[in-house]
């Protein structure tokens, strides 16, 4: 039992500690994502997008490609625009 209550507690930390919140600044969180030589984006840390009342995680390893919305969000476009 506290091996469990131990584990979510970490997990727990660890979420707040990695994600990066995305509100609705259109200002994405540039260093949680990498560029690649396709045009396309890659979550290199856990992300917490926010938008309004919505939000959502993205992955490390998930790829972001035009168009792509998360929470309501064109993170692409915000990706394309704040991260140079």
């Amino acid at each position: 039992m506290l091996k469990c209550f131990t584990n979510a507690a970490v997990l727990i930390s660890l979420l707040m500690v990695c994600c990066t919140v995305y509100a609705q600044t259109d200002k994405a969180p540039c260093s949680s994502f990498q560029k690649l030589a396709n045009g396309k984006w890659k979550a290199v840390s856990l992300v917490k997008i926010e938008n309004g009342s919505t939000s959502a995680m993205i992955s490390p390893g998930t790829t972001i490609e035009r168009g792509t919305r998360v929470a309501g969000a064109d993170v692409y476009a915000a990706l394309e625009q704040s991260c140079h």
